[in-house]
């Protein structure tokens, strides 16, 4: 049977700021990667809601943990309800653990952002030096910010409701270099706390693979589509090179982990596909996040038949089916248990 525990993130009391590190990650030459215990002994999922599950249910109060404390839980951490979308099922970290015969800890909420990720780390109560401990992550989706300083996600429901999105010198991305650092900080701090550890970081993938056209999402045109998924390319780039950055610098195993190939062909553009990776603009109800400029997060829930909900442009079932591919390979057979 498999073992899973849900760490909730109200039980760690700050959230730390991530600070900015500078050009000197880049010139400090790779360390070798800490010895490992033999296996796997636990699977530790952190992050946002591509790590949670958003996207699996249409509606954000279907997930496991909604409750009646939904709409009174701490807004500071935003943990303990439905609001963070988690579903324990169909998402790869949970999965995975059960393919490894370890324990799942599972504390990924959708929303998160960069900040967030060392009160997640330590609500998910890392044994010693993190031996035995795999780490998977996604996280950055949420930090993008374009020029109208908008995050990316309401950057895409913009995309659905205005013409030619792509095309607006504001809807640029506006802050990738500061996003990497950030990253490389958090990477980074993970692996000198936990030297022993091995970190998983999942890309993102490209959201709408239309190739010049986009029957399949409403509103999107074949530019736009192509422009959106130009930005995950972007993203993942950055997240790539923070992660080597910070296995550079502190000689824990810390890898970027490419999805493109799993969802290659299989973007929400494709309306002809019953197995579309991607869902498309999903209506129903959501509980929509903003960050504002000081780092305050807002909630608010919101429903109708014109409500664009927070599982559109995310996985499908089967796209959390080919997220789970992309981690298991990425876990080297020295860290399987032996048959």
């Amino acid at each position: 049977m498999r073992r899973v525990r849900i760490t909730l993130l109200a039980a760690a009391t700050a959230t730390i700021g991530v600070v900015a590190v500078g050009d000197s990650v880049s010139a400090r030459p790779e360390a070798t990667p800490a010895e490992a215990l033999d296996r796997i002994e636990r699977v530790v999922t952190l992050g946002d809601s591509y790590s949670s599950g958003s996207g699996i249910h249409r509606n954000a109060s279907s997930y496991d943990d909604h409750g009646p404390e939904a709409h009174s839980f701490d807004r500071s951490t935003r943990l303990g309800s439905s609001a963070c979308q988690r579903e324990l099922d169909e998402t790869p970290g949970p999965r995975l653990a059960e393919r490894l015969g370890a324990e799942s800890v599972f504390i990924a909420c959708a929303g998160a952002v960069i900040r967030e990720i060392p009160a997640q780390v330590r609500a998910a109560d890392i044994p010693g030096d993190g031996d035995g401990t795999l780490v998977t992550i996604t996280i950055g989706g949420n930090d993008l910010r374009t020029v109208r300083d908008e995050n990316w996600p309401d950057a895409l429901v913009r995309c659905i409701t205005s013409a030619r999105c792509h095309e607006s010198s504001k809807n640029q991305m506006a802050n990738l270099d500061d996003l990497r650092e950030d990253l490389v900080e958090t990477y980074r701090a993970l692996g000198e706390e936990y030297p022993d550890i091995t970190v998983r970081v999942l890309g993102y993938p490209r959201l709408m693979q239309g190739n010049g056209r986009c029957d399949g999402v409403t509103g999107i045109s074949g530019d736009e589509a192509d422009w959106i998924d130009e930005q995950s390319d972007l993203l993942n780039h950055e997240i790539e090179v923070a992660a080597a950055r910070a296995r550079g610098w502190t000689g824990a195993d810390i890898r970027y982990v490419d999805v493109t190939d799993e969802f290659d062909n299989h973007g929400a553009c494709r309306f002809w596909q019953r197995d579309r990776y991607v869902n498309d603009a999903v209506f129903g109800d959501s509980c929509r996040r903003s960050q504002l400029a000081d780092g305050t997060v807002r909630e608010h829930w919101t429903d109708g038949p014109l409500n664009v909900s927070t599982a559109s442009f995310h996985p499908s079932s089967k796209g959390y089916d080919a997220y789970l591919e992309a981690l298991d390979s990425a876990v080297p057979s020295s860290l399987r248990p032996t048959r």
